[in-house]
């Protein structure tokens, strides 16, 4: 009896940690977080040039050092970090020059 209960006790975990490590990983999520960041960078930015949201974002995710702040933005949107994710907001080049 007590190991049916142990039993029933571990697969309830395993499956809430199954659960738990889906939702971490949903594409989604993620993109919509990655969206979320690039708009508190358009605003910290102001771009001054006429550009659709899409040619502006590709514009700004063309550098390497940018894609590694947006992706430090997101991770520290996950761990509820405010101070790392306007860090890494403030950071972002603008782009503005090229």
């Amino acid at each position: 009896m007590k190991s049916a209960h142990l039993f029933c006790l571990i697969v309830c975990l395993l499956f809430a940690a199954f659960v738990h490590a889906q939702e971490m990983n949903d594409p989604a999520k993620l993109e919509q977080m990655k969206q979320a960041v690039l708009k508190d960078v358009k605003k910290a930015c102001a771009p001054q040039r006429k550009q659709t949201d899409k040619e502006w974002q590709a514009m700004i995710m063309a550098s390497e050092a940018n894609q590694m702040l947006v992706k430090n933005a997101v991770v520290a949107m996950e761990r509820n970090n405010q101070e790392g994710y306007w860090d890494a907001v403030s950071q972002v080049d603008c782009m503005e020059d090229y």
